[in-house]
């Protein structure tokens, strides 16, 4: 079913398949580890290293897209399970899965795993599952947060590798045009009404594709031109539809 070599009539996959999808099975293992590290909604994606930031604003307490696929993974890893064991209706209690790490081992050592009629189905499967899995742990380096995804149903943090006039969400498969997410991204922060110091200001802007400078706001300020909003510690704070204000009049 995955290669041209030949196999008997018991067989559905030659040796060498069925030790490449057990080994891929058992690779799930520490994939799943490091995704549950990614539930935090302040770790960074990448390098299966998270590490925490402190935000401008309080983020949600866990990534509803992450935990969605790890139940996702979970659902397909015992239904595998369940399709090598068999189920026997005189004894429900063999259809009482282990954990997942568990139904992994059990799978990926199973003398069943390589004689499955639809195995071609779950190869397909798992390779999907495996793509999306390290496209969460490991974004390459040139990949950038450009905003969410606009499917209404979807809203997952979308990212794009630099210079690219398009995306692709991870999750739904909804392809965008860079620069429309960005639009979205950058009314969203401004119906908010928050506000931030000149530097996160000149950062958030610059997420939305625009030139904006710490720097240029301060100036602003000492200038009398921008009003700070308040303070956080020692720190003025500006609405951020402030600087966009005045960051569009002078572009003009």
């Amino acid at each position: 079913m995955s290669c041209q070599a030949g196999i008997d009539d018991q067989h559905t996959l030659c040796p060498e398949c069925e030790l490449r999808f057990a080994i891929r099975l058992l690779w799930f293992i520490p994939w799943l580890e490091a995704c549950r590290e990614f539930l935090d909604s302040t770790a960074h994606y990448g390098g299966h290293a998270p590490e925490r930031v402190n935000l401008p604003t309080a983020p949600t307490p866990i990534r509803l897209e992450v935990l969605d696929h790890l139940d996702l993974v979970s659902a397909s890893v015992q239904g595998l399970w369940r399709r090598l064991q068999g189920v026997d209706p005189l004894d429900w209690r063999r259809d009482m899965c282990p954990d997942v790490e568990g139904c992994l081992l059990d799978a990926a050592a199973h003398p069943r795993l390589g004689m499955l009629p639809d195995i071609g189905m779950w190869l397909d499967e798992f390779r999907q599952l495996e793509a999306k899995t390290l496209n969460i742990i490991d974004v390459p380096e040139n990949m950038r947060v450009i905003g969410r995804c606009l499917n209404s149903l979807c809203g997952v943090e979308l990212k794009a590798p630099i210079g690219a006039a398009e995306a692709t969400c991870r999750m739904c498969g909804s392809t965008w045009q860079v620069k429309d997410v960005r639009l979205a991204l950058l009314r969203s922060f401004l119906d908010s009404g928050k506000a931030f110091p000149a530097g996160e200001c000149a950062s958030l802007l610059r997420e939305c594709g625009l030139a904006a400078n710490g720097n240029t706001i301060r100036s602003w300020h000492r200038r009398k031109l921008l009003e700070p909003a308040g303070t956080v510690g020692n720190k003025p704070v500006y609405r951020l539809q402030d600087v966009h204000r005045l960051l569009m009049r002078h572009a003009e």
